[in-house]
């Protein structure tokens, strides 16, 4: 689940994706196991507003849990939308879609 936030700076609108990435860590379980468990984590993720990538990232498997993503961009207005398309390393996919509320 991904929860986005806007917040008006000057002519400048700024985004926070707060991700809900949660997984374990294995570490202990593996070393006495010997088995080698892969962790679950979101390996793509890309925004976009009115065909324009505002964002885009690729993430490997030490990423945090449950990572917050900030960043700016210029004229984008109220009640425009937000695309968030994300892949996982497991190959699921998915998108939120989010208005603009300031």
């Amino acid at each position: 689940m991904i929860v986005m936030t806007f917040q008006r700076q000057n002519q400048y609108l700024e985004m926070a994706l707060a991700i809900n990435n949660p997984f374990r860590d294995d570490s202990q379980l593996q070393a006495k196991s010997g088995k080698v468990n892969y962790r679950f984590f979101l390996q793509d993720i890309v925004v976009t507003c009115n065909d324009r990538i505002l964002f885009s990232a690729q993430f490997n498997p030490t990423m945090a849990a449950n990572p917050m993503l900030i960043f700016r961009a210029k004229h984008i207005l109220k009640n425009d939308l937000i695309y968030v398309a994300w892949q996982d390393n497991l190959g699921k996919s998915g998108n939120e879609k989010f208005q603009v509320t300031v």
